[in-house]
Order: C-alpha cells, then sequence, then structure tokens
C-alpha cells in the first residue's frame, strides 16, 4: 500500500499536470484568436469587372445584377464597389440575395453603414462555398432593409460588360445598360483560423499533461518518450501541410509506388510515369506544397469531403516512378491500407504519416529503454527534438534512419557495460547492416561496435577459454561477432550505394583508384597480420602503433597528392555551360574537388559563416519545412532553450564514472569526423561550380550523430550536476517542441508569397 508521501507527490504531479494542460489549451486559444482577428474572414477574388466610370445609386426596387459562374469555380460571395457620396453614414442595411438559375437562394448577407464606406469594396460572402457542376448564371439582387441618410451609390460601368447585365428591381425590370463594380468571393478564410487552432489543442494539451506528469514522477524515460512523443507527433501531423515536410512530394511518389507493388499493380506507364488512382492524380508534381490559411482550409475540408478511388491505378501522374532509396516500409503500409479501404488523398497521406511516426516511436523508445541510465535522458531530449518529431510526422524515410542510428549508438553503449545477451547480438548485427545501406553518409556509425568490449560479445555462456582457435589463430569470439558487424554493413552499403558513388566519381582515374584500393586492402591485411603477431609485446605494440601512424600520414599526404594530379577536368568551353537558370551544368563531383583543392576551401569558408546558424536551426528543428523553398523560423529563444536542455541531459553527475574512455572517445570524434564530411561531400555533388556557397547542406543530416557528440559532452569532468537533469531536461525539450509547433503553425498559416 502506498505510504502518504507517495500519495502527497502523485497528487501534486497530477495537479501540476493538468494546470500544464489547461495553460495549453488557453495558449491553443489566444493563437486562434490572435490568427482569427489577423487572417479571419479574409476573402480571395476574381475581378470580374474592373471598368467603372459611374455611381449608380440604389433605388427603392433595389438592383439586380447577373454574373458568370463557370463549372467547379467556388463561389463564396460577391464584392461590390460602394459610394456614400463622400459622406459618412450613421444609419442604414443594405441586403445581398444570390441565386442560382434554377431560382434556388444560395446567399444572403447583409451591410450596413459599419462596414460599407466611400469608394471601397465590401464583400458579401458565406461559408460553405457553391459549387456548380457546369456552367451557370447566377442573380445577385440588392436592396436596402433600413433606410440611408443619404443615397447609396455603386459604381458602374458605362455600357454593360462581358455579358453581365445589371437590371433595376428584381431581375424583371429595365436594363440599365451598366456592369456594376463586382468581384468574385474565390475563397474566404471565415472562422478557420481559429478553428484549425482548436484542433491542436487536444493533442498539444494531452502532451503537456504527459510530460509534467511523468516528469514530476520520475516515471521511466522509454514511456515519456513513447506517450509525449505520440502526441506531439500526432500534432506535427496536422501542423506540417501536405508535401511541404522535406522532398515530401518525393517520398510520397517512392512510397506510393512501393505500396502499388506490393498491390501486385503495375506502378508506371511507358513513359515512366507513375501510376495513381484517379483522386490522387492532381496532388502527385515536382513541387513543394502549398502553405498559408487557405491552403490549411482546403486540405481541412478535402480530407473530410473529397471522395476517395477504388485501388486501381488509372491515370499517369506528373511524378516520375523509381524516386527514392530509402526505407519506405512504413510509409508504403499506411498508403496501402488507405489505398485498400478507398480513401482519399489527404487521408491517404495522413495514414502514411501515422505509420512512419509509428515505427519511429518503438525505434526511438527502444534506444531509450536499452541505453544506460546516464544517457536515457541524452537520448530521450534528442529523440523529442522538433527536427525528430517533424520528420517522424511526415512521409521521410529520415525518421527510420534516426530511430535506427538512435537505437544502434544507444546498444552499443549499453555493451559497453554489461554482457551481450543472445538477442542483442541479433539485434546488433541487424541494426548494423540496417545503418549502412539506410543512408550512404552513416556508414562511420557502424564503427561503434568497435568500442564494446570483445568479452561482451562472447555468445558462449561458459567458456573455459575467452579465445577461440581458428585455422590456428587464437581469436576472440566477440571480435568475430564485430567483424560481421562490418563485413555486412560494408557489403550492404556498397550494394546501396554503388551506382551513386560511381557516379560521383565519374570524372576520376578509375585505374589510380583500384590501384589505391588494392593497396589500401593489402595495408589492411598486413598490419592485421602483424597486430596479431606482437598484440601481446607491450615494446612491439607500441612501435606497431607508431609505424601505423607514420603509414597512415604518408597515404593521406601520398593520396592527396596523386587525386590532385591524376589529369583530366573540364575544358574551358565545358565550365562555361550552363542552365537556364545560370547554374552550371557541372557539380562538385569527387575528381572536381580532387583537382580545385582551394576552390573547395574557399566554398567551405564562405559558405560556414552564411549557413551555419540554419545548420543549427535545421538540426534541431527551429526551422520548419522545406527551407530551401519557404523559409518558416520560429524564435531563437526556443533555440537557446533546446540547446540548454540537450547540454543539460549530457551534462554527467558528480563521480559518475566516464561511459567512454579516452581511446572510445577518439573513435567517436573520428566516426563524427568522418559523417561531418561525408555530408559535406554530398552536398558539395549537387552544388554547381559556380556557386559561391554550398547548396543543399542542411543541418538535419547531422541530426543521428547528435548523440554520439552529446556523449563527448558528458565525458568532459569540467561541469557536473549533484543529481541527474535527465527528466527535467526531457521535460523542457517537450514543451520547447510544443511551443515550435504552436508558433510554427501561426507563422505556416499567415504566410504571404512575396510579390
Amino acid at each position: 500500500m502506498p505510504n502518504a508521501s507517495s500519495v502527497r507527490r502523485g497528487l501534486k504531479a497530477l495537479l501540476a499536470a493538468l494546470l500544464a494542460a489547461a495553460a495549453v489549451w488557453l495558449l491553443c486559444r489566444w493563437v486562434g484568436y490572435d490568427l482569427q482577428e489577423r487572417l479571419g474572414n479574409q476573402p480571395v477574388y476574381e475581378i470580374l469587372n474592373d471598368d467603372y466610370t459611374q455611381i449608380i445609386d440604389l433605388p427603392e426596387e433595389g438592383l439586380t445584377q447577373k454574373i458568370p459562374l463557370k463549372a467547379g469555380q467556388a463561389f463564396y460571395g460577391v464584392r461590390f464597389k460602394f459610394s456614400t457620396h463622400g459622406q459618412l453614414y450613421k444609419s442604414g442595411m443594405l441586403m445581398v440575395d444570390v441565386f442560382t438559375e434554377d431560382g434556388t437562394q444560395i446567399a444572403q448577407s447583409a451591410g450596413n453603414f459599419l462596414n460599407i464606406f466611400d469608394d471601397n469594396f465590401t464583400e458579401f460572402t458565406i461559408e460553405n462555398p457553391y459549387i456548380p457542376t457546369q456552367d451557370e448564371t447566377l442573380t445577385v439582387h440588392l436592396y436596402n432593409v433600413t433606410p440611408w441618410e443619404g443615397p447609396l451609390g455603386l459604381w458602374a460601368s458605362e455600357g454593360e460588360v462581358s455579358n453581365m447585365p445589371l437590371y433595376s428591381g428584381d431581375g424583371t425590370g429595365n436594363a440599365l445598360d451598366a456592369t456594376l463594380a463586382v468581384q468574385l468571393v474565390a475563397d474566404y478564410s471565415g472562422p478557420w483560423p481559429s478553428r484549425l487552432a482548436e484542433q491542436l489543442a487536444l493533442p498539444l494539451a494531452a502532451a503537456a499533461f504527459a510530460a509534467v506528469l511523468l516528469a514530476v514522477l520520475h516515471a521511466p524515460l522509454a514511456l515519456l518518450v513513447a506517450l509525449v512523443g505520440l502526441a506531439l507527433g500526432l500534432s506535427f501531423t496536422r501542423v506540417t501541410p501536405a508535401l511541404v515536410a522535406p522532398d515530401e512530394y518525393t517520398h510520397l511518389a517512392a512510397a506510393y509506388e512501393l505500396a502499388g507493388t506490393w498491390s501486385g499493380q503495375q506502378t508506371a506507364d511507358e513513359n515512366g510515369n507513375l501510376l495513381v488512382r484517379a483522386c490522387d492524380a492532381p496532388y502527385f508534381s515536382t513541387k513543394t506544397g502549398e502553405i498559408g490559411i487557405f491552403a490549411y482550409k482546403a486540405q481541412a475540408q478535402a480530407r473530410a469531403n473529397e471522395p476517395g478511388s477504388p485501388n486501381e491505378l488509372t491515370i499517369a501522374s506528373e511524378a516520375k516512378a523509381g524516386q527514392g532509396t530509402g526505407s519506405y516500409w512504413a510509409q508504403a503500409f499506411g498508403i496501402w491500407l488507405a489505398r485498400l479501404q478507398g480513401k482519399n488523398f489527404y487521408t491517404l497521406l495522413e495514414y502514411g504519416r501515422l505509420a512512419n511516426l509509428a515505427l519511429y516511436l518503438v525505434l526511438a523508445t527502444a534506444a531509450v529503454a536499452l541505453a544506460p541510465a546516464a544517457l536515457r535522458g541524452l537520448f530521450a531530449c534528442v529523440s523529442l527534438l522538433p527536427m525528430s518529431l517533424q520528420l517522424a510526422g511526415s512521409l521521410s524515410p529520415d525518421a527510420t534512419v534516426l530511430g535506427t542510428v538512435f537505437l544502434f549508438t544507444a546498444l552499443c553503449m549499453a555493451l559497453r557495460q554489461r554482457r551481450a545477451a543472445c538477442w542483442q547480438l541479433v539485434l546488433l548485427v541487424v541494426l548494423g547492416a540496417a545503418v549502412a545501406p539506410a543512408k550512404a553518409i552513416y556508414l562511420p556509425v557502424v564503427l561503434l561496435c568497435l568500442a564494446i568490449p570483445p568479452e561482451h560479445l562472447d555468445p558462449r555462456r561458459s567458456a573455459a577459454s575467452p579465445t577461440v582457435t581458428l585455422h590456428g589463430l587464437s581469436l576472440r569470439p566477440g571480435r568475430l561477432v564485430q567483424a560481421v558487424v562490418l563485413l555486412a554493413a560494408a557489403v550492404l552499403w556498397t550494394v546501396a550505394n554503388l551506382s551513386a558513388l560511381a557516379y560521383a566519381a565519374r570524372d576520376m582515374n578509375m585505374a589510380l583508384l583500384v590501384a589505391g584500393g588494392v593497396a589500401a586492402v593489402v595495408v589492411v591485411v598486413l598490419a592485421c597480420a602483424l597486430y596479431l603477431r606482437l598484440r601481446k609485446t607491450p615494446h612491439g605494440l607500441r612501435w606497431f602503433y607508431r609505424g601505423l601512424a607514420a603509414v597512415a600520414v604518408v597515404a593521406v599526404v601520398g593520396g592527396v597528392y596523386g587525386l590532385s594530379h591524376m589529369g583530366g577536368g573540364l575544358t574551358p568551353d565545358q565550365l562555361l555551360e550552363v542552365q537556364p537558370n545560370g547554374d552550371s551544368v557541372w557539380t562538385f563531383s569527387f575528381g572536381y574537388i580532387c583537382r580545385n583543392l582551394p576552390a573547395t576551401i574557399k566554398l567551405l569558408l564562405r559558405t560556414l559563416p552564411e549557413q551555419g546558424a540554419l545548420w543549427l536551426q535545421g538540426l534541431l528543428g527551429t526551422t520548419l519545412g522545406e527551407p530551401i523553398v519557404y523559409r518558416i523560423d520560429v524564435s531563437w529563444l526556443l533555440g537557446v532553450g533546446l540547446v540548454l536542455a540537450l547540454l543539460a541531459a549530457s551534462l554527467p553527475v558528480q563521480n559518475q564514472k566516464p561511459l567512454l574512455s579516452r581511446r572510445s572517445a577518439w573513435g567517436a570524434v573520428g566516426i563524427l569526423a568522418c559523417v561531418v564530411l561525408a555530408v559535406f561531400a554530398a552536398a558539395l555533388n549537387w552544388t554547381p561550380i559556380n556557386y559561391q556557397t554550398i547548396f543543399g547542406m542542411q543541418g538535419r543530416y547531422l541530426l543521428p550523430v547528435l548523440p554520439l557528440a552529446l556523449l563527448l559532452v558528458q565525458r568532459s569532468r569540467r561541469l557536473s550536476l549533484h543529481q541527474s537533469a535527465a527528466h527535467g531536461a526531457a521535460l523542457s525539450v517537450a514543451i520547447l517542441t510544443l511551443l515550435t509547433q504552436l508558433q510554427g503553425f501561426g507563422l505556416y498559416a499567415s504566410w504571404q508569397p512575396v510579390s
């Protein structure tokens, strides 16, 4: 039976969680109110008649204006330009009735002295649009219901314009040979800003409640990541507009194609275009989706009202088949399930996002659960970052990569402290094999398995000797396990990335590369053989390491010299070849980089000060969506808070033994350096040679190795804590991610295209 102090603590935690949820609910209401004030009841209009040179006073019997409406065109109302003849009226009311061709009234709206002013347009709107199935002409009847202090005039043309006659009375009177200055309201924001903000209140309030409750009770951090990550991830699926997450239109095409393959369908036509269902065809393109309050509104309405289609691929889309090389199993499963149920496009997109989120949370939660106790707060914080959850709440395969690398890193750190169970050995091999082909730049992470003591990887439970003899060689079984992990990773990485690697090295001397590769293999084999002979003699081992360092220096210097002087390169005429937009047709390939090392270094030095801050934002997630297309940057204060929370989670506790030895720490530094260089090399391969800074480099590419970098912070003993700040740091990251979503939603909604 729980004691009194435990009950009091539980009640305090519950009260704090309820207060946090209430505060977030009120914050969502405030965001909705603020957006409604700024963006609500705003029309988007099309000009029907912009020719007006006379003023026609509204007669007692009223006026009737005919306006055309095309099939499928949304009608939200009309706008007329009024005249009060320079006066400011203090009374009067006007009514506007709209009828279809068959006499059905579809709108009735009023205007009065509070919103009708001299020489200004006033809109008369409806919340739900009227959309005709065929071309027709609408009848708009304007008449006074309360007398005005003076004549109320409407601007009009001299002569009828575009078959839009104007009549006195209800349409049966005389034609006036004129057309009112009229605009068609094609869209209307109405109450949607506040309505959309209210839809975020439930998941965000639930996230705040769970985060505070679990953090105050010091519940397992894996549980906190699972529950809070689920709530925040669900809200991210709604905050991020359709196809606005990084490269999401490409990921959609790849996952959609995989879902079709599972169904045994033909997924491409003879031209290589992706085949899609009829209801999905309008949304498949080669560009990022739209943002703004009207994009939010259109997506919400289509999700609720748009019909779906049978799972039959009948339309050739603009998107090409064969896109994407990542893991799309989760996204494809969600899309396959939605297509099987005949859902519409936006529901299909939501299913794919939710499946991706679920897989990420399984991997991230497992990483936190498997990590050593001292690192769980660190992994929890990184898992709940805005960028991590934004990727998870989209169709990006990077979410699976994140979860896989997190889990592999956590498992390697856990096995440094304890002996591996059989299932952990299998998991280590599977994760190592999965990390390598997931994304080429993360191959160095697999080397983390070498930080595990080999005795912890011995699958034997009771062995007479710590070693086994294999063809006369005495080896530890753990080293064989590490060799299997590395070999599987190398083979799968090569299979997955050989074509991309060949393209990047397309202008290099292949004979020189092959000779260098063979020489490297020979040196590695000789080094291994020499190590096996000298490992038991400390004096010989010291000379071995010195010789190995000397060989490495010679190899690096000789390799750089050989690659930079291997000949070939672009001719002067080729250097001048450009795309229609002015970009060079040539990019920084491996060969170009090697031949032009000074130019490459200059490019890097120009890029660092110009884009460094943006990389940090991309790493944390304080810049949302696709930053190359839209810059949705939340407050820098949120970024500062996230950095401080990550540092708090990574600081060691007093008298806590460092998890990494000095040698392992230097190994981690080497792995980080290799990943950073690989990221830069990949970004350079996208950068035209006439650019002054690197193109396409984003901070989120470094997110998978962020836990490894923070591990190095934890090893430092210069600053330590009296007790763990893990739960407080995880709570802080969760709240800051929540605030990032709310501000991001406001920025998405209020975005306006640059004119």
